[in-house]
């Protein structure tokens, strides 16, 4: 309901993006992070602790929150940025290769998804595991070599097919 052109803060304020491969102030703490991208945000301090005690617990960060962000592993640096853009309760989310988390983190990451639309949000996210799409998704697009080539429902998409299968073809990879 906002014109990016009229109104390109006011968009960006509602959005948040996940990146495959985050890269976060490594000098910070968890927590000075955590709290930096919240005062960008104007979340009010209730608001960021509560919501940083739910992730942080979720993702089993809270013990690591003081550390600095240098001594994280990749996957810790992951459940930190998923924490972050979650903070401002976005209205959408825009996430590239959401699952190169360990299992149980890529679980809990699904059922952020899940309530996340089940709240009237969106996302949006890139994935090569066309499982995950097929079992997550309303809405599907297949791009090819930067174009857009199928979209729409994922019924309308896959009929009776696997969204693999609807792949493949697409590619020429599978005979049709």
């Amino acid at each position: 309901g906002r014109s990016v052109k009229a109104d390109p803060l006011g968009c960006k304020q509602r959005l948040a993006y996940i990146p495959d491969n985050p890269d976060l102030y490594e000098f910070l703490s968890g927590i000075k992070y955590l709290n930096f991208v919240a005062d960008i945000f104007g979340v009010s301090k209730a608001d960021r602790e509560a919501r940083i005690e739910k992730y942080a617990d979720l993702f089993e960060l809270t013990g690591d929150l003081a550390q600095p962000i240098s001594a994280y592993s990749h996957g810790m640096k992951q459940k930190l940025a998923i924490i972050s853009a979650l903070l401002h309760d976005p209205k959408l989310i825009i996430m590239d290769e959401p699952f190169g988390l360990d299992p149980t983190a890529a679980y809990q990451v699904k059922g952020i998804m899940r309530e996340h639309c089940e709240r009237g949000g969106a996302i949006f996210f890139s994935t090569h595991v066309l499982e995950v799409a097929e079992k997550l998704c309303d809405k599907v697009a297949i791009i090819k070599q930067g174009r857009l080539i199928a979209s729409g429902t994922m019924d309308e998409v896959k009929g009776d097919q696997s969204l693999e299968d609807v792949f493949l073809e697409l590619e020429g990879e599978k005979d049709a």
